[in-house]
């Protein structure tokens, strides 16, 4: 699903490789967690990428401070 072009709009890797962005959740549930999942729940895509490893990454900018 990262690797097709139609789906960039709603999701995609980010510059280093190392993890993926979704623009527009709203769209990507709709679009394309139906094709590739038997559901089209965000939470439970979340919890699957949790299950697999995964873990949420929040860009800092040089002024953010970490909480």
């Amino acid at each position: 699903m990262l690797s097709c072009l139609n789906f960039s709009n709603y999701i995609k890797w980010d510059n280093s490789g190392l993890s993926f962005t979704i623009h527009d959740v709203s769209g990507f549930t709709d679009n394309v967690l139906k094709i590739y999942f038997r559901h089209n729940k965000f939470l439970s895509f979340i919890r699957s990428l949790n299950l697999y490893g995964f873990q949420k990454v929040i860009n800092f900018s040089n002024n953010a401070k970490r909480k």
